[in-house]
């Protein structure tokens, strides 16, 4: 099969030795692992997605393309596709988006407002932060992508995936104490069972963009991908690559 792995905000494909999916590049020969902009918003992100994908020698040149998201680079691919980046929307056959914040994160509306367009204290701190990040020449926009208000507006103008078959992914857990922390309080501010339930950074509400096709990992947002807070080894004790074969075989049996 050819297979696209597409990273999350902030964490490089590979960053001192460690890949983001971790082992997963032994484990799927020839996959695809786009490097995108960590901080940029989604239109450049998947832009860049979209790129790295078309100039990629997959084993199979002329066969069909199974993506594999993992947080933000499922919303990254739900763009290629509906915005058919590259006229890659007719070759893409599956995808399967894992701990995505397809209805936003609580702890992006923590950090900077639910609203991308509302001045608040919080605003007024993360729009400064932005301003630094540009003499820096780095691009943002990946944090307000990812509050629920924008991901309402992003949800009306991308309703769907252009016919390819979605399937959905959760966690639900908390290895690291700065993730239960996180978790405790995503907990505290949801409505409903699924609003509480979360891996830390996204609740199982927001991953289950379409019905999940398997019940929530018991893991959290990084053990989602092989990795752990927890030192010395910083490695999951959630077996990882198991759980993508299975992704892998659903996306292929679609």
């Amino acid at each position: 099969m050819n297979l696209v792995f597409a990273s999350g905000f902030l964490f490089p494909q590979r960053l001192l030795h460690h890949d983001y999916f971790r082992g997963v590049g032994a484990a799927f020969p020839g996959a695809c692992f786009p490097r995108v902009p960590l901080t940029a918003s989604i239109d450049a992100r998947a832009r860049a997605l979209a790129a790295e994908i078309a100039r990629h020698r997959f084993p199979d040149p002329d066969g069909p393309l199974h993506v594999v998201g993992h947080s933000m680079g499922g919303l990254d691919a739900r763009y290629l596709l509906y915005r058919d980046l590259d006229g890659l929307a007719g070759r893409i056959a599956s995808l399967s988006t894992i701990g995505t914040p397809h209805r936003g994160s609580p702890i992006a509306d923590f950090l900077v407002g639910p609203e991308p367009d509302r001045r608040t204290v919080r605003r007024r701190l993360y729009c400064g932060l932005r301003r630094v990040m540009g003499v820096l020449g780095l691009r943002s926009g990946a944090m307000d992508n990812l509050t629920s208000g924008y991901a309402r507006r992003f949800n009306e103008a991308h309703p769907d995936t252009r016919g390819v078959p979605c399937h959905c992914y959760a966690g639900v857990g908390a290895e690291a104490l700065l993730l239960r922390m996180t978790s405790a309080y995503i907990r505290d501010v949801g409505q409903s069972p699924e609003e509480r339930d979360n891996d830390g950074l996204v609740t199982v509400a927001s991953a289950a963009w379409q019905p999940l096709a398997e019940p929530p990992w018991p893991t959290d947002h990084l053990g989602e991908v092989g990795h752990s807070l927890v030192p010395p080894r910083f490695a999951s004790c959630f077996p990882h690559i198991d759980a993508l074969r299975r992704v892998i075989r659903r996306a292929g049996a679609g």
